[in-house]
């Protein structure tokens, strides 16, 4: 389902993401690479191939204002790679991009929000049948 929402629209959501810290560090010719998850104290070394998250969704109802869409890549691979021009090593590349809606919940305050987590104010009602007061 491909909705289209207008500029300054009132909108109703279910969700945000926001950035994790995970990353990745290498050597410095590449040849070893360790994943650094969100909060853990050591990292992990990556054999082949690696791939991880850059959001992690967060789950809370908020209004706001829609002022447009962006495409975003939503995983980071780590892969070690022996290329036939160039130094073997471990490369990175970002994957999987998907559209987020961009929405100002108070002054110079955004959410990046999914798709699937916003209506605007009209579908809200349909689907609720017209009990929004709760949301903030």
């Amino acid at each position: 389902m491909d909705r289209k929402f207008e500029l300054g629209q009132k909108v109703i959501c279910s969700a945000y993401v926001k950035k994790t810290k995970n990353h990745y560090e290498t050597s410095e010719d590449r040849d070893d690479c360790d994943f650094w998850a969100d909060g853990s104290d050591e990292g992990v070394a990556v054999e082949d191939f690696h791939i991880c998250d850059k959001f992690v969704r967060v789950p809370k109802p908020f209004k706001g204002i829609y002022v447009g869409t962006t495409v975003l890549t939503t995983k980071i691979l780590a892969e070690y790679d022996e290329p036939p021009y160039g130094r073997p090593g471990f490369y990175f590349s970002s994957e999987e991009p998907r559209p987020f809606a961009v929405v100002y919940y108070a002054d110079n305050r955004k959410r990046l929000v999914p798709m699937d987590a916003i209506w605007s104010l009209e579908e809200a009602a349909t689907i609720e049948g017209g009990g929004l007061d709760g949301m903030e």
